[in-house]
């Protein structure tokens, strides 16, 4: 686990599609693991598709309550935008917020994190109270679900990973096995 985490609008979707295709991609190696925990792994990719789909809506709170902010260099249109600059300037108050990565997915490198966390900070005192109330329940709420969903995945991949690693005997059908004659 890394100090800092990404936990900018387009790193967090891309983890979410990593986590929803996590039961279709993640059983390359074959593990004789992997069926015992397959219904959590499906109960996990769900909630992933369900906090997906609340990411969706929580970019449209924000394209309609909060003020327009433009992102350099964005080839997306205005409302998503808007909705992603809000998102991390939220995510940016986050003291563990990768700041390097978050200005990188916002066309702005080698700038003082310093500073523009600083703009980011005039730019949310200038909202209403509402406004903020919106953005930071909404955003800094939806991280922690995210951060959750991402520890509940992690750990699952860690012990199927130290399974493997330490191949580990299997209860099956038939008593148990050694992983290598699991499958003949």
């Amino acid at each position: 686990m890394a100090l800092y985490k990404k936990l900018d609008l387009w790193s967090i979707s891309d983890g979410l599609d990593k986590m929803m295709d996590y039961c279709y991609n993640s059983n390359e190696k074959n593990s004789p693991y992997w069926d015992h925990y397959c219904e959590q792994i499906n109960e996990l990719c769900n909630a992933a598709a369900d906090l997906y789909n609340e990411l969706q809506d929580i970019k449209n709170k924000l394209w309609y309550q909060m003020p327009v902010k433009k992102i350099a260099f964005c080839g997306e249109d205005d409302c998503s935008q808007t909705a992603t600059a809000w998102f991390n300037t939220a995510a940016a108050m986050l003291y563990d917020t990768d700041m390097t990565e978050l200005l990188e997915h916002e066309n702005i490198y080698c700038a003082d994190e310093w500073t523009e966390k600083q703009k980011r900070i005039s730019a949310l005192n200038r909202l209403t109270k509402q406004q903020q109330m919106l953005l930071y329940t909404e955003v800094i709420g939806f991280i922690t679900r995210y951060l959750e969903l991402s520890a509940a995945f992690e750990t699952i991949e860690a012990v199927i990973t130290e399974l493997d690693y330490h191949q580990s005997a299997v209860k099956g059908n038939v008593g148990v096995t050694l992983p290598q004659t699991a499958y003949v």
